[in-house]
């Protein structure tokens, strides 16, 4: 008998280093016991010798990232069995065979059904985070889920909400400090104490595990009934290539029934930072212009036309680059899913890019601007400028006119919903 010991609940790494090394020497699934370690003192599997006669006979094998990708999400099913069920499964594929598209087979029914349980209880997770993160005096979230889904949601969290927080369950915490995510072992007491110890992501035991990835369908975001299960659906999005390099998705924030939505172009430095649209430069003569037109920010919803942050580094500044159409039409549907969840009597585009997306053709600023008409589905609509133009202008006297003008466009918008 070979033993592997896991280092913990969802020890990706260690399980898959040891199920290559054991199938490649032709181990049968009988012959290998699986556990997660109970103590310091038990050590996680490392390769060592195989008898003579169990050396890999052949060279590794590959599986499709996104086979191994499934086996990460069954890992952390709630399942003791799991371990062995998913061992068996990658013996059976290496030396009998195994067809995949078997849907009578029952490590394959398992498989399926192990994976549906945890991205339910994913999606179900990541709801729950998403309306904390819309509690901003909060930092400290109980929640017990069904199955080990915490560390493969660690990067989520980050990127749903760039503040401090602290994620609580039975069996994990975790803490994102705002520069790293760190974890410890679990509680059921509702009080938190100072005597946890905590390590960091990547240190000793705390690594190895897989990053839950749920690119969203279409369906998905159509059918979603909130803002907020939108915003948890969006942090996936990978309908472009722009989430490789930018940190975070930045969704939309605001009233879920404003009169008035506000579209930008996209996040900047600042925004893909925070997590927030408009909270940069940019987002400071925004809130100035909103007040001296009479429009309170918390009572409109604002979103931006791409959701990713387009950039090139110079030095160790990162440089705005304008969307190209490519990322415009990869995010619309992300901004019609807001505009049905919100419903807003009026529209109003900041810049060429907002324009584009919402009107679906390149559009002149300087020919469709400070004036109400109406859009295909009977909302209204009004182009101004985004409020970045207001900063590159270079004299005050220019930034002061187009700023007056600016100012001038959302008193528009303001008197037209007053009506």
């Amino acid at each position: 008998m070979y033993e592997v010991v896991l280092a913990h609940q969802v020890d990706f790494e260690t399980w898959r280093n040891a199920a290559r090394h054991y199938v490649q020497a032709g181990v049968v699934p009988e012959s290998v016991v699986w556990r997660v370690a109970a103590t310091e003192q038990d050590q996680p599997w490392t390769p060592r010798a195989l008898p003579q006669g169990l050396e890999p006979a052949q060279p590794a094998f590959n599986l499709s990232r996104r086979f191994v990708g499934a086996l990460g999400q069954a890992l952390q099913v709630c399942d003791p069995q799991r371990f062995a069920v998913l061992y068996r499964i990658l013996y059976r594929l290496e030396h009998e065979a195994l067809d995949l598209t078997n849907i009578h087979d029952p490590d394959l029914q398992w498989l399926r059904c192990s994976i549906g349980q945890v991205k339910a209880d994913t999606f179900r997770f990541r709801d729950i985070f998403s309306a904390f993160c819309a509690q901003r005096s909060e930092h400290l979230l109980h929640d017990v889920p069904e199955h080990y889904i915490l560390e493969a949601n660690a990067h989520y969290c980050m990127q749903r909400n760039a503040r401090p927080w602290r994620v609580v369950t039975p069996y994990r915490r975790m803490e994102w400090t705002g520069h790293g995510i760190r974890f410890a072992v679990g509680t059921d007491r509702a009080a938190e104490d100072d005597s946890v110890v905590w390590q960091a992501d990547g240190v000793g035991v705390w690594r190895g595990y897989v990053r839950s990835v749920w690119p969203p369908h279409l369906g998905d975001v159509t059918s979603a009934s909130s803002l907020t299960r939108l915003g948890a659906l969006a942090m996936d999005c990978r309908a472009c290539g722009l989430w490789h390099a930018a940190s975070r998705t930045v969704f939309g924030e605001g009233a879920a029934q404003a009169s008035i939505m506000l579209v930008g172009e996209q996040p900047g430095d600042q925004e893909d930072r925070q997590g927030r649209p408009f909270v940069g430069p940019a987002g400071q003569v925004l809130d100035d212009a909103l007040q001296e037109a009479g429009l309170h920010r918390d009572q409109l919803y604002i979103t931006n036309a791409v959701k990713h942050f387009h950039f090139i580094w110079n030095g160790t500044r990162r440089l705005h680059q304008k969307p190209e159409a490519e990322h415009i039409a990869a995010c619309r549907v992300w901004l019609e899913a807001e505009r049905t969840a919100v419903k807003p009597k009026l529209l109003v585009m900041l810049g060429a890019t907002a324009a584009h997306s919402i009107l679906q053709k390149p559009t002149t600023i300087s020919r469709t601007r400070s004036r109400i008409f109406p859009l295909e589905d009977g909302t209204q609509g009004l182009v101004t400028v985004h409020p970045s133009y207001l900063l590159r202008l270079p004299d005050e006297a220019s930034k002061q006119r187009e700023y007056a003008r600016f100012v001038e466009d959302l008193r528009m918008a303001a008197s037209y919903v007053a009506q």
